[in-house]
This record gives C-alpha cells, structure tokens and sequence, in this order.
C-alpha cells in the first residue's frame, strides 16, 4: 500500500506543477463574440505555440520563467499581443480578435511599391533573413506576402505583410512563422530596424548526421549573438563567457560644435592677446578642460576614441527586481567575443575595415538614453532603444535567430 501511496503523490505533485505553469485562454470575434477556430496562440521567439479548438479555447503549458509576447492571430484578423510575465500564472485570459479591415476600403496616402519585390526583394532577403552562410540554406515560403513602401521625402523604405512570413531555416533546423509589424531602411542614416513575434516549430529528421549538424550550427549561431551576450550580462559573468566590454566615445561634427560653444564662453584674451581658456572654474576631474578641447578641435569629423579598460557587467547592468537587470550606458560600447573569428562573409563585406582571423567586433549604444530590461533568457526591451552594429549590426538576422527557450551546449573549447 506504500508503495501505491507514493506513486500516487508523485503524480498529484507533478499534475499541479504543470497547472501553475499554465496560461489558458478563450479567442472570440470583436464585432461577433463568436469564437475563432484554429487561431494560433504562442509565446513569441519561442517553440511554445498551440491553435484554438472549435470552442475558442486554448491552453499554453510548460511556460517558461520570464516576461513573454502572448500572440494571437488568425487571417482575417488584426493580431493581438499582451505580454505575461511567469509570476502571474495560473492565468486565464479572454482575447477580441479585431476583424481586419479590407485593404480596398482603406484610404491610402502613400501607395505600395509596384513590381516591389523586383525592385527590393533580393534587399529584402539580404537585411531580414542575412548573408551568413546560415542564409544559404534558408528559404522564404510565401515572398508574395511581402509588399513595398518607398518614402522619397524621408528616404525610407518600408515592407508589409498582411499574413505570416514562414521561412524554412534548413541550416538550424527551424520553420519558422514571422509575424511582421515594422521594417524599415533608412537609406540617409544607415539604419535598418525590423521588428515582429517569430514562432519557432521544430523540423522532424530521422538522419542522425544531419539532426547533429543541426545542433552544431545552433551552438555557433549561439556563441557570441546578442542573447548570449544578454544573458551573460544578466549572470555577471561577461568575462568569463569571452566578451570584452569596453567603452567607445565618438566624436563627431555635433561634438565640435559643442566644445567651441563652451570654449567661448570660457575663453579671454590676455595682456599678450593670446586666447586663453580658464580651467580653475571647472574643478578637478571635469573632462571639458583646455587639453580635452585642442585635442576635439584637432581631429578630423568623426573620430572613434577607444577606452583601453575592460568593463565588469556590474559597471553598466544593474539588478531592477529578481527577474529583471537593467543595462545602461554613455556613449557607446564596444564588445569582443574572444572565442569566434571573423567569418568570412562578414570579412567579404568589410574589407576595408575588418582583418581576416581577428575576433569578433561589435558595437552598441543607446539613441534615447533609456535603461534596457534584460531577462535572464537573453531577452530585452526595448529593441528599438538600442542599436547594434559591427559584427552584431550584421549576424543578428533571422537566418541565425534562435528561439529564447534554446538551451546551448557546453561551449567547445578552442
């Protein structure tokens, strides 16, 4: 009778685990109240997803600890996005999907591109799905969805899709479904921002060999990304996972500006007419002294000084709650992966600033100066308050993304 006793607890223990990981849900038509059918529920950039029975209903287990994207859609539908953080569960919840207005009856200022995906489709592939040699074997199912906008006065160009994109990742292993919602190329700035809630759904293969070159090439899309980065910075221990953090000032046209603003005022000429500029009223440690100046009005335009003193993740992230870090700097920074070299389609394409066999070299900064939240699972909010470039500004693509429930393997040592 013990032994029964103990079996049945154990499975008492394990069902109400399961329970308080749980979000379930009902999804009805706004206008109707009507439930929707085979709507799909998933946490995005993650493998966690599911689809409403007849009933509207649906249930979402295993949610993983963190702050997710709860998506909903369903074609014909506005999609829906609340986020849910793993402290709140149990949940249920009741979602109104918003039927989509008709594109015909929509007042269009600014009208899609025609023959767009002639004129930017190859564009497009190169800055959504990249040109690492992961992209190769990756392919765009449904390119028809993909539309075009190009805003002349802006110098902006903009791509839609009213359905899901699925691409088929044949070099991680991954289908993946993006739901678009923003992206844009900035052609006067440089600046390429996309935005979406992407559900991974794992590719089935009974060949061992290529189910292992699929883990191989997950672990290197992993070592050195921005999540690996993150959720390094979120554990404290950058340095020990290979990144070297260190901080970057550029100085540029807006910089001069500012110096010779603050040296007039501060400059007098003395009995000798030379121009003097006063340091005594600053104090110690203030940067903007006499030197500081000559040496800004010196350089050329845009000149990158670089700050030779690695920086502990404790000196730009710090604890906002249990679950939350908070990453925060001035200027810029510059972040070496010691442990990857610079690959060679990334080197094809920056020759003239890259050198073969170097190690990996990103940037990032913060435009609005605002605090970034890091989750422990790598991932951040907002997206759009940070920008990346170098290494990262190229490698973080969808053909590399990986979902923030992947679980890499110990590292190979070099």
């Amino acid at each position: 009778m013990r032994i029964v006793y103990l079996l049945f607890l154990f499975c008492f223990v394990t069902q109400t685990a399961v329970a308080q990981h749980t979000l379930k849900g009902k999804v009805l038509a706004a206008d109707t109240r009507q439930p929707i059918h085979l709507a799909n529920v998933f946490l995005s950039n993650t493998s966690i997803g599911t689809v409403t029975n007849a009933e509207g209903l649906f249930t979402l287990e295993h949610f993983p600890p963190g702050r997710y994207d709860v998506v909903v859609s369903c074609i014909g539908y506005e999609s829906y996005v609340t986020t849910i953080q793993y402290a709140q569960l149990p949940l249920t919840i009741e979602i109104n999907l918003k039927p989509r207005i008709n594109i015909l009856e929509e007042v269009i200022v600014e009208p899609y591109e025609k023959n767009g995906w002639e004129k930017y489709g190859q564009f497009f592939l190169d800055n959504f799905i990249g040109t690492s040699a992961l992209a190769k074997d990756c392919k765009l199912m449904n390119p028809k969805t993909v539309r075009f906008r190009f805003n002349k006065k802006e110098n902006i160009l903009r791509a839609f899709a009213d359905e899901p994109i699925v691409l088929e990742n044949r070099a991680l292993g991954y289908t993946l479904k993006y739901d678009l919602k923003t992206f844009e190329y900035n052609y006067s700035t440089r600046i390429f921002y996309f935005q979406g809630y992407p559900l991974f759904e794992e590719m089935e293969t009974g060949r061992r060999r290529l189910q292992q070159r699929w883990e191989d090439n997950r672990a290197d899309a992993y070592y050195g990304s921005l999540m690996h980065f993150m959720r390094s910075l979120f554990r404290n221990k950058l340095l020990q996972e290979g990144f070297e953090v260190r901080k970057l000032i550029k100085i540029s046209e807006e910089e001069k500006k500012r110096v010779r603003t603050v040296f007039n005022k501060r400059a007098y000429s003395n009995s000798n007419g030379r121009i003097v500029v006063n340091d005594s009223i600053l104090g110690e440690g203030n940067m903007d002294t006499a030197a500081y100046y000559r040496k800004v009005m010196s350089q050329p335009e845009k000149m990158n000084v670089l700050i030779d003193k690695l920086l502990p993740g404790d000196s730009i992230a710090f604890a906002i709650d249990s679950f939350t870090a908070g990453l925060f700097f001035d200027d810029h920074l510059q972040v070496i992966y010691l442990y990857k070299q610079v690959p060679d389609e990334y080197l094809q394409a920056n020759r003239l600033s890259v050198q073969a066999k170097s190690a990996v070299v990103s940037e990032i900064f913060l435009p609005r100066k605002k605090t970034i939240a890091v989750l422990a699972n790598g991932s951040y909010y907002e997206g759009i308050d940070m920008i990346s470039s170098g290494y990262w500004g190229w490698w973080e693509k969808l053909a590399t993304m990986l979902p923030y429930d992947y679980k890499p393997p110990p590292r190979k040592k070099q």
